[in-house]
């Protein structure tokens, strides 16, 4: 479903749950208290049906306005060491690794690039955290994060996992905005592939993915060395 249709559905049900018999006329005193008395038998979950679709509108709204604050927020070059960036990311999601009885491996062979810290954080954090939404019910979950140069001015940095893994006709699609693949039994807005596909780009690189539906996916992050390079092209391109 996209923001468009979910944010239609969330106003009707606001619309429907609004209207009451009080506007109604009838000729018939009984009718119409008993028309009263189911009207407020139903109200605490009318009420309840009004205050989850707000919700659910104001999740959708706020998770807009992230993505609008973050593609007008300035890069920031500087030099990062993608092995200490990866293992402090892990760090924030070990416990949950460690309560599936599964682990992370970090295997980084690349030097210190110069890009956005603050980008990178959040690409490997969302990714990291997708690992442990999505695990496998049922088998320990296993992350393995490897990083290398692929070319002089190239790097990669790999995200494995052996989770639910996506099914073909969803790998494009779990990157578009508001979209979700498979069982939608976690919370969230569909906003984090996206999120991470433009961060991506704005770097300078591309995401790729290789799934299969209980077999696991693996992210590849394609980024270049300097992003002071990048940005200077751009501007001489502009």
């Amino acid at each position: 479903m996209g923001f468009t249709s979910e944010l239609e559905t969330s106003l009707k049900a606001i619309q429907n749950f609004m209207q009451t018999p009080a506007h109604e006329q009838s000729e018939d005193s009984e009718a119409q208290h008993q028309a009263s008395v189911a009207a407020r038998e139903d109200l605490p979950e009318a009420i309840g049906f009004i205050r989850s679709s707000t919700a659910k509108m104001d999740g959708l709204i706020n998770a807009i306005l992230k993505l609008s604050r973050e593609g007008r927020r300035v890069l920031r070059p500087e030099t990062v060491n993608l092995e200490s960036l990866i293992g402090t990311a892990t760090e924030s999601v070990q416990h949950q690794v460690a309560d599936a009885g599964g682990s992370i491996e970090i295997q980084a062979n690349a030097r210190p690039v110069v890009s956005d810290r603050l980008a990178l954080e959040q690409i490997v954090g969302n990714l990291l955290d997708n690992a442990v939404k999505y695990r496998f019910p049922g088998r320990p979950l296993k992350v393995n994060i490897q990083v290398r140069e692929v070319q002089p001015r190239r790097v990669v940095i790999e995200v494995q996992d052996n989770g639910r893994g996506i099914a073909p006709q969803d790998h494009e699609r779990v990157f578009d905005l508001f979209r979700r693949s498979g069982a939608q039994d976690q919370p969230g807005e569909g906003i984090g592939l996206a999120h991470v596909r433009t961060m991506i780009r704005n770097l300078g690189g591309y995401i790729t993915l290789n799934s299969a539906p209980e077999q696991g996916t693996t992210f590849t992050i394609n980024l270049p060395r300097d992003l002071d390079a990048v940005i200077a092209a751009q501007k001489g391109a502009a």
